[in-house]
C-alpha cells in the first residue's frame, strides 16, 4: 500500500472528523403522465374531451378563481428559483408550472414540515442477498434498518398538456454499512437488477404509512399516492368544470388512476422505460459534508488501494460476508465508504466487489469534468440513464426549496429539462417509426419492386410527400415546439445539462432519426420527381400519338385520292400505316420514350415472384 502524504493525512483527517454526522438523502421519482391519457378522462358525457392549456392555468388560478391546492404559493415558493438559473421566457412556447398535491398543515416549530404529504418508515431487510457474474452472495446484518422519512409530492404542467408527477422522499442516514446497505437497496427497488426483485416479495422492503394504508412494498407505496393525488386532481378538474356548467363524465370503473394514466398499453414502447422495474426517472441529492469531503479530487485521487472485504460461502452455496469485517478495525472506514459511493452513484449493491481503479471511475464526476480543477465548486454531479446525482455539503437552494418539492430547484429544473426533452426524443421516434411503417405498407423501401415498376406509381408518390409533410407538421406541433433548449444562465449549469443529455443519447438519438428521415425524404423526393418526368413524357406520347393519327388520316385521304380500285387501296392504305408506326417507333427510341430493356424487365417481373410472396 502507498503511503498517503502529509499533506493528504491532515485533509483525511478533517474528512473523518465529519463522519460521525451523518447525512440526508433527497429522493426524487418522476413519472410521466401523457396529455393523451389525461384527453381520454377528462371528457364530458358526449366524449368531448376539455384537457387543454386553458383548464390547467385556471387550475393554477390565473383566471381569477380560486387555485388548486396551494399551486399558486407553490409556484410563488419555487418558480423565482427556476428564473434565477434560466432564462425560461425564451422558450417562446415552454410554459410549464407547479401544480400543488394535498398536504397536511405544518406543525408549529417545524421548519422541515412545508408541504409534507406522508412521513412513513422505511424498513429493510436483516437478510440482504443479490447475485452477480453468475455468483450469489449474501449478507446478515444484525438486524433490520429502519429510517424515518418524509414525504413530498407535486405535478408539473407542461407546454404540450403533459403532466410529470413527482414525489419525494427526504430520509436522514448514518455513515455505516447497514444505512449504506439500505440506500442501495432502496435504489434497486426502483429499477431491481443483480437479482433484487425479491425486494417487492415477502421480506422485502417495506413503507409504514397511514396515508397510503398499511406496509406496502415501495412500488405499492408510489402507487397508492399517485392514486390518492391523481383523484383529488380529477375532483379538482371536476369542479373547475363544474364552474363552467360542464358536468365531467363519471370515472372509468374497473381500471385504477394508475393504470389508466401510467400503466403500459398493448402495443405501446413507453418513455422512461427503466431495466427492470417503475417507468420513472429520479433526482438523488445527497447532502452530507463527509461525502463531499471525500469525493474532491484532492482526496479522492490520491487513493492508492483499499481493504479488500472477502467473502466465505455458505452452506447454501451463497458468498457470504461477514458483517464484523466491514466494521474498524476489519475495514477502514474512509475505505467502506469509498466502496459504499462508488456503488451508490452506478446503483450497485455489489460495491465490494471492486478496485481502487473501479472506484476512482464510479466517483469521477460529470460536473466538474475530468481535468479541471474546480476549488470554488459546492457540487458534485453525476448521471445515470435513469438518475442524476448531486453531492453537497450544504445549499441554500436546497435549504429553501426542500420544504416545498424536497431537493434543490436548480438541481431539479436541470432534471426535468432533460426528462421534459427525454420524452419528447421517445415521441419523435415513434413517429419516424410510423412514418417508416406506412413507406413499408406502401410499398415504398423495397428497391427491387421501385425499380421494377411493380408498385411506384404518381398516385403513391404523391400519398409519400403527403406522409412526410403531415410529419413535419406533426414534429413541430408534438416535438419541436416543446424542446428545451439550454436556456441555463450560467455556465456550470449549461456544463452539466449537456452532460447529463449527453448521457442519456438524447441528442445524439434526435440526430440519428433525424438524419434517417432526411434520407428517406431525399429519396422520396427523388422518386417523385422520377414520377414527374415519366408523367411528363407519357403526355408527350400522347401528344405525339395524337400527332400520328392526324398524319395517318392524311395518308389515308392521299390514298383515297389517287386510287380508285378499292382492295389495292386496303393494301396501300396498311402498307402505308406499318411505315408511320415502324417511323414513329424509331423516333420515339431515339428520344428514350421507348425502351427494350424495360419491356424485358417486364417480362422479368411476371416469371418471377418475390420470396415473402411464396406461400410454399
Amino acid at each position: 500500500m502507498t503511503l498517503p502524504q502529509p499533506a493528504d493525512d491532515d485533509l483525511l483527517a478533517r474528512a473523518l472528523a465529519l463522519r460521525g454526522e451523518g447525512g440526508r438523502l433527497h429522493l426524487t421519482l418522476s413519472f410521466l403522465v401523457e396529455e393523451t391519457r389525461m384527453q381520454a378522462l377528462v371528457v364530458d358525457g358526449e366524449g368531448r374531451c376539455f384537457w387543454n392549456r386553458k383548464l390547467l392555468s385556471a387550475l393554477r388560478g390565473d383566471d381569477g378563481g380560486d387555485d388548486y391546492q396551494d399551486s399558486r404559493r407553490l409556484g410563488r415558493a419555487i418558480e423565482p428559483l427556476f428564473n434565477d438559473i434560466a432564462d425560461r421566457q425564451r422558450g417562446l412556447f415552454i410554459q410549464d408550472f407547479l401544480l400543488d398535491t394535498p398536504s397536511a398543515p405544518q406543525r408549529p416549530g417545524d421548519s422541515d414540515g412545508e408541504n409534507v404529504c406522508d412521513e412513513p418508515e422505511i424498513s429493510f431487510p436483516a437478510d440482504i442477498r443479490w447475485e452477480t457474474e453468475g455468483d450469489r452472495f449474501a449478507l446478515s446484518l444484525a438486524q433490520p434498518v429502519r429510517l424515518r422519512a418524509r414525504c413530498r409530492a407535486f405535478w408539473v404542467a407542461h407546454s404540450n398538456a403533459a403532466l410529470t408527477y413527482h414525489l419525494s422522499l427526504e430520509l436522514p442516514y448514518a455513515h455505516d454499512h447497514a444505512h449504506y446497505y439500505a440506500l442501495s437497496l432502496l435504489q434497486k427497488a426502483v429499477a431491481p437488477t443483480e437479482g433484487t426483485q425479491w425486494l417487492d416479495g415477502d421480506g422485502g422492503l417495506r413503507v409504514h404509512s397511514r396515508e397510503a394504508g398499511g406496509a406496502l412494498p415501495l412500488a405499492g407505496y408510489l402507487e397508492a399516492m399517485f392514486e390518492r393525488h391523481a383523484a383529488s386532481l380529477l375532483a379538482g378538474i371536476r369542479v373547475e368544470l363544474g364552474r363552467r356548467g360542464i358536468a365531467m363524465a363519471p370515472p372509468v370503473p374497473g381500471r385504477s388512476l394508475w393504470q389508466q394514466l401510467l400503466g403500459e398499453r398493448e402495443g405501446e414502447r413507453p418513455a422512461l422505460r427503466t431495466p427492470a422495474g417503475l417507468r420513472c426517472r429520479g433526482v438523488v441529492l445527497l447532502q452530507d459534508p463527509y461525502f463531499f469531503a471525500l469525493l474532491r479530487p484532492q482526496l479522492r485521487l490520491q487513493l492508492r488501494d483499499v481493504q479488500a472485504v472477502r467473502p466465505a460461502r455458505d452452506e447454501a452455496g451463497r458468498s457470504r460476508y461477514d458483517e464484523q469485517l466491514l466494521r474498524a478495525p476489519g475495514i477502514p472506514p474512509h475505505h467502506l465508504d469509498y466502496y459504499f459511493l462508488s456503488g451508490f452513484l452506478q446503483n450497485i449493491v455489489d460495491f465490494l466487489r471492486q478496485d481502487v481503479s473501479e472506484i476512482q471511475d464510479g466517483t469521477d464526476p460529470i460536473y466538474p469534468p475530468a481535468g479541471v480543477e474546480d476549488d470554488d465548486s459546492h457540487f458534485l454531479v453525476y448521471a445515470t440513464q435513469s438518475a442524476v446525482y448531486e453531492v453537497v455539503a450544504g445549499s441554500r437552494s436546497l435549504d429553501v426549496g426542500r420544504g416545498w418539492i424536497g431537493t434543490c430547484p436548480y438541481l431539479f429544473l436541470v432534471h426535468l429539462m432533460t426528462l421534459h426533452n427525454e420524452t419528447l426524443v421517445h415521441r419523435y421516434e415513434a413517429m419516424v417509426r410510423g412514418l417508416v411503417e406506412q413507406l413499408e405498407r406502401d410499398g415504398l423501401l423495397h428497391a427491387e419492386t421501385v425499380k421494377d415498376g411493380g408498385a411506384w406509381s404518381t398516385r403513391v408518390a404523391d400519398e409519400a410527400f403527403e406522409a412526410f409533410r403531415r410529419f413535419r407538421l406533426d414534429t413541430f406541433n408534438h416535438v419541436a415546439r416543446h424542446r428545451y433548449f439550454n436556456v441555463l444562465r450560467y455556465d456550470t449549469e449549461r456544463e452539466f445539462y449537456e452532460s447529463i443529455e449527453t448521457v442519456r443519447g438524447i441528442q445524439q438519438r434526435e440526430a440519428y432519426w433525424a438524419g434517417v428521415v432526411s434520407d428517406l425524404e431525399r429519396t422520396v423526393d427523388d422518386l417523385r420527381g422520377n414520377e414527374a418526368q415519366k408523367s411528363e413524357k407519357f403526355l408527350e406520347r400522347v401528344l405525339f400519338y395524337v400527332a400520328f393519327l392526324g398524319l395517318l388520316q392524311v395518308v389515308f385521304q392521299l390514298i383515297d385520292f389517287g386510287f380508285d380500285g378499292a382492295w389495292e387501296k386496303l393494301r396501300w392504305s396498311l402498307a402505308a400505316f406499318g411505315a408511320t408506326v415502324v417511323a414513329m417507333l424509331v423516333l420515339l427510341h431515339s428520344r428514350g420514350l421507348v425502351s427494350t430493356r424495360r419491356w424485358r424487365q417486364a417480362l422479368d417481373v411476371r416469371r418471377r415472384r418475390r420470396p415473402e410472396d411464396l406461400s410454399g
